[in-house]
């Protein structure tokens, strides 16, 4: 039964939140900032007057959808940066954690 637990517990251990392996990258391989989704999305966000200043940080959940975080100063903003991200070419879901401030 000790073997059987030890086992699972190495086989689930070694996934990511998908199922997917945790790392998926190959060492000695460079990735291509021009193609990261989170990047593509900061810099828009830098060149949107409206969230340029803001605290805002992009994590790359899958290879189609980020997620906001941080702090904004207002509603509009908040709403800003969800449709800026949105509108980033490969992304197709935005999940929205900024938090008004």
């Amino acid at each position: 039964m000790s073997s059987l637990v030890v086992g699972l517990s190495l086989v689930v251990g070694g996934c990511g939140f998908d199922g997917g392996p945790i790392i998926t990258q190959n060492i000695g391989t460079t990735v291509d900032d021009s193609t990261d989704l989170s990047v593509s999305v900061k810099r828009a966000l830098k060149k949107t007057p409206q969230t340029a200043l803001s605290n805002i940080y992009v994590t790359k959940v899958s290879s189609d959808s980020v997620k906001l975080s941080g702090y904004v100063t207002d509603d509009a903003t908040l709403y800003e940066a969800e449709r800026v991200a949105g509108q980033v070419e490969g992304v197709r879901f935005v999940v929205n954690s900024l938090i008004v401030q």
